[in-house]
């Protein structure tokens, strides 16, 4: 693994006189290397590779049989059949899958993602009249052309679950061919033109089927597994298809002129591919009606239905491009001096008045009379105020007893009272009109409501999936909050709807007065209910609506937007006239009645807290982090919040506060690359972090301003925590799936988004599998324009555009298959050069692919180590010690499905490749799991070294701040961790943590362990 590009006397620069400073810096200019006291400087690099493998790639032989189409890298590329280089057909910006070839050899259809949706295109074969036959907001996908060349059979979404369709060429008309309440897709027109086969996701009878001209069916291969790609030989009397289960891919062959069973699978003895193979699910090509061209291990295969052996087709596809130079955007570490608080999270006026409540600084704030006065000064977290319908009460979640429960605040005598205790979670509370019940979300998205008075709760809803925050119908006989609605039981993605929910048993309705534009985020955006019951307010693509509803909530006029401008957290005034809402960075109220806009002025600050005076850890063993030799019997001397000096222990240097770490190692503070976190999670989180030996953490997709509001409460120290590096919500296209991802349907949306980042100093952007290559392009640009580094879960052409970053080896895809990855978790040559050769980082996050538990049940002291069981939810224990125990039984067979993973980090870094230590928390427990990931790099193959490298001096240097954080040196900031033994030894060591070192504040485990005082 690389070694970190900061050394020692690069942050000694920092510490001459100013003008000496100066010029160095002039040196460094006219050696002509570009600088910026600002921020670090990202490279220029040309990149050129040559690709002799695919991962999840697929191929079509012409009608003539001499060329291959292949799409690679998100393009279609032909070859000969006999192997060579290929050419390139379709640009880098249309994410072009899944060829088929017209019947006449002139042009080749398939399914592109280039307008923001799946679509069915052609282009001619030599590259030229691209064309799109598909349109709407719907998915189309994996076109196949009937062999007269009048139709091209396709799966669509368009009918709210997959369909297989048909399209007329010659008039663009659409057929729906089949209709079942599964999802079918994967069509393959039979040599006659008669029947298509597909696949069938009937749960009563899963697999291969058959549609006849004129609408009859019949199923001809029933599986057990997930079957892709049937495909007819050219005299129609065998069908191939995909089959995954078991541990296998593989090609099987079937009689499409049978009637199968439901209740009896294809038998395995029907196999026609090797038992290792790895095969893609996608159609196969016939070369005759016994041999066939398909697509495995990375390579284009010929092989027979009566042989055993297979045949490649060589290809060398290559490709080239720039990585752009650009400044990273710094942070300021030392200064104490006042800064604007950004983070106000969940504003909300009074009805009765025009007081706001909101969360700032890990408080309960209110502003009234123009000055914001504090509510709650303490350690826990507080979030969600809800003003009562007359103003004398305000209710929030709070976690002082524990969990997240709701409070009651009396405003005019200032009690506070515990409104509700249930075992897990209470958050976005809703006062219904009568000021008589509170309704809220509870644990994992039940809605409830609790009487005021005597505290009873009662269960209004069953599980809704991260569901927004109700609001109370103006008769108080209906909710309304924002739910996902998802396109197709295929993929997740959906839009968010409302959904009104009757509490006088009436079945639920989803409304939405903008078709195929999702209903706020599923956050604290709308829908809210106007107190007279007449309008409900929400945001949509980034901006303020509003709509006339009846009292059921149904809408009786066109949304209008009422203030174009980036906005959130819509709340209502009492005469439902006007709103208040939070426009980027500040707050502002927009009447109804003339559209008149003003600001409303926050004047709130806050300091960094910052230590002072002078502090010697007094070290047995040092790991610097940018060498594999520990510096023995040393002093490690803090001067505030940095290392002013590591030098061998001298007596005499012991003065002040004195660290015995005489016989431990003393290591950087570990960087969590990939969480999530939330505020229900209460204050808690920021003590396991620390506990684990976690100093700082990166979030990928947050709520901003929650974010914000962690980073200033744990920078002010009203909270215990780490250092955040943060994002907003991912950059996705028109569909989504987490609360609190703004749905893109345009790029207007996108240069707001863009915007808000720029304004509120995101530190990175994260683009999600549903944002198109084409806006893509436009987020990297800007983000780097700004200084931010970008990431997602795409690979190519993201890291041609200059992406810096990409998220998990296995991650969502909007393809339903990986381009970096296979069904069997393998991956090829071009994932691995395009990851070492171009400095883009991977976070790699083995954990959540079943890594966290086989680890746990191989080593239980992992959760009966006393940080787990203290820290963390005892509901959290025991599902983790479950779920683990379940895995004891079934290791070997896991740990080989894991081992591909292991192989692809192994092969990254080995490449001179840059591996990131993230894992996705809290969908496995926060802190503990950043070690089992350091421990599977290990046991993957790599030196305790680079693993360890990972999580401090690489994750440093992709978070830009590689000369502040990541290693133990003069001049850097002062997190370090003082564990027991050696873990460059054993990694386990490095969870063994005794005492951590933050911003050159000291915290014990025991310290850590114990919950603050109410």
């Amino acid at each position: 693994m690389r070694i970190p590009h900061h050394s020692r006397s690069h942050r000694a620069i920092d510490f001459l006189p100013p003008f000496v400073r100066l010029g160095c810096l002039c040196l460094v200019l006219c050696a002509g290397i570009p600088a910026d006291v600002h921020g670090s400087l990202v490279q220029e690099k040309r990149v050129e590779l040559t690709i002799t493998e695919g991962t999840s790639i697929a191929a079509a032989l012409s009608p003539d049989g001499r060329t291959v189409a292949f799409d690679l890298l998100g393009a279609i590329w032909t070859v000969p059949l006999e192997g060579g280089t290929a050419t390139r057909v379709t640009d880098d910006l249309g994410d072009t899958r899944q060829p088929a070839w017209s019947p006449d050899g002139r042009r080749i259809a398939f399914q592109s993602y280039r307008d923001g949706n799946w679509h069915v295109w052609t282009v001619g074969v030599g590259g030229g009249q691209l064309r799109q036959l598909t349109h709407g907001p719907f998915d189309d996908r994996e076109p196949d052309w009937s062999h007269d060349g009048t139709r091209i059979a396709f799966s669509s979404d368009r009918a709210g679950s997959y369909d297989v369709w048909a399209l007329e060429i010659g008039t663009g008309a659409l057929r729906r061919i089949t209709s079942a309440t599964g999802n079918e897709f994967a069509p393959a027109w039979s040599p006659d033109n008669r029947e298509v086969a597909y696949v069938s996701e009937q749960q009563s009878s899963r697999g291969i089927w058959v549609a006849v001209e004129g609408g009859s069916t019949r199923l001809v291969a029933s599986v057990a597994g997930l079957a892709a790609g049937p495909s007819w030989s050219p005299e129609g009397t065998v069908l191939v298809y995909n089959l995954v289960e078991g541990g296998r891919s593989r090609l099987v062959v079937t009689d499409p002129a049978r009637e199968a069973s439901s209740a009896r699978p294809q038998p395995s003895a029907l196999s026609v591919t090797a038992p290792d193979e790895d095969v893609f699910p996608f159609r196969v090509s016939w070369l005759s009606d016994t041999e066939f061209l398909y697509t495995a291990d990375g390579k284009l295969k010929r092989r027979s239905l009566e042989s055993p052996r297979s045949t490649v087709v060589e290809f060398q596809a290559t490709v080239s491009f720039v990585r752009s130079a650009y400044t990273r955007r710094r942070r300021d570490f030392d200064s104490g001096d006042p800064r604007p608080v950004r983070g106000v999270v969940a504003p909300t006026v009074n009805p009765a008045g025009d007081d706001i409540a909101f969360v700032a600084l890990g408080d309960v704030w209110v502003m009234s009379g123009g000055r914001p006065v504090r509510l709650s000064d303490d350690e826990f977290v507080e979030m969600d105020p809800a003003w009562s319908p007359d103003g004398s009460h305000l209710v929030f979640g709070s976690d002082r007893a524990g969990t997240m429960d709701l409070w009651l605040r009396d405003m005019r005598t200032g009690e506070e009272r515990q409104l509700t205790r249930l075992p897990g979670t209470e958050t976005a509370p809703a006062w219904s009109p009568d000021g008589a019940r509170v309704a809220f979300i509870a644990g994992r998205g039940e809605v409830h409501a609790v009487d005021v008075r005597s505290g009873e709760v009662t269960k209004l809803h069953e599980p809704l999936f991260n569901p927004g925050r109700p609001s109370w119908s103006a008769d108080g006989r209906r909710l309304a909050l924002s739910v996902l609605r998802p396109y197709s039981s295929r993929f997740r993605e959906g839009r968010n709807e409302i959904l009104i929910m009757s509490l006088g048993g009436e079945a639920d309705r989803l409304v939405n007065p903008l078709p195929h534009r999702s209903i706020g985020s599923r956050g604290i955006d709308g829908p809210v209910w106007s107190p007279d019951g007449r309008q409900m307010a929400f945001v949509t693509e980034g901006v303020l609506w509003t709509v006339p509803v009846d009292s059921t909530g149904e809408p009786i006029g066109a949304a209008t937007v009422v203030a174009n401008e980036l906005a959130g957290s819509p709340s209502w005034t009492g005469n439902s006239r006007s709103l208040v809402y939070q426009a980027t960075d500040r707050l502002k109220r927009v009447s109804l009645d003339d559209g008149n806009i003003e600001e409303i002025a926050l004047n709130l600050t806050w300091r960094p807290r910052q230590p002072s005076g002078e502090l010697i850890v007094h070290a047995g063993r040092v790991f610097a982090g940018d060498s594999e030799t520990l510096d023995r019997n040393m002093d490690i001397i803090v001067e505030g919040n940095r290392i002013r000096e590591i030098v061998p222990h001298r007596r005499e240097l012991h003065g002040g506060r004195v660290i015995d770490a005489t016989s431990n190692t003393v290591m950087p503070g570990l960087i969590e690359m990939h969480t999530h976190q939330s505020p229900a999670a209460g204050e808690v989180l920021g003590r396991i972090w620390l506990a684990y030996g976690i100093t700082t953490v990166r979030e990928p997709a947050s709520d901003a301003y929650g974010a914000l509001e962690r980073r200033e409460a744990i920078g002010a120290g009203v909270r215990t925590g780490p250092r955040e590096f943060f994002t907003g919500g991912t950059f996705d296209g028109s569909r989504v799936y987490y609360a609190g991802t703004p749905a893109m349907n345009a790029g207007t949306q996108v240069e707001l988004e863009l915007e808000r980042a720029k304004m509120l100093g995101y530190d990175m952007i994260k683009t999600y599998v549903r944002l198109p290559d084409n806006l893509q392009e436009r987020v990297i640009a800007f983000a780097h324009e700004n200084g931010m580094p970008v990431s997602s879960h795409e690979l190519y052409p993201a890291v041609a555009l200059g992406a810096d970053g990409v998220e998990h080896i296995r991650g969502t895809s909007r393809r339903g298959y990986s381009p970096k990855v296979s069904y069997l978790n393998r991956t090829y040559d071009d994932v691995i050069q395009l990851l070492a050769h171009s400095g883009m980082t991977i976070t790699p996050t083995i954990g959540i692919m079943g890594g966290f538990f086989v680890l746990a049940a191989k080593d239980p002291s992992m959760v009966n180590d006393p940080r787990f069981e203290t820290l963390f939810p005892a509901t959290v224990v025991e599902r983790t010690r479950t779920r683990a125990e379940a895995v004891r039984s079934s290791l070997s067979v896991r740990e080989s499905r894991l081992k591909p993973f292991g192989e692809t980090v192994r092969r990254v870094v080995s490449a001179g490749g840059r591996v990131i230590a993230g894992t996705d928390s809290p969908i496995i427990p926060q802190g503990l799991s950043l070690h089992t990931e350091l421990q599977h790099f290990v046991d993957a193959g790599l030196t305790p070294f680079e693993a360890l490298q990972t999580a401090t001096s690489v994750a440093a240097e992709a978070l830009g701040v590689g000369d502040e954080l990541g290693s133990l040196e003069p001049g850097m900031l002062a997190d370090m961790v003082v564990v027991e033994g050696d873990p460059l030894r054993d990694i386990r060591d490095a969870r063994r943590v005794k005492l951590v070192i933050k911003n050159g504040e000291v915290y014990t485990l025991d310290d850590l362990l114990q919950r603050p005082i109410p």
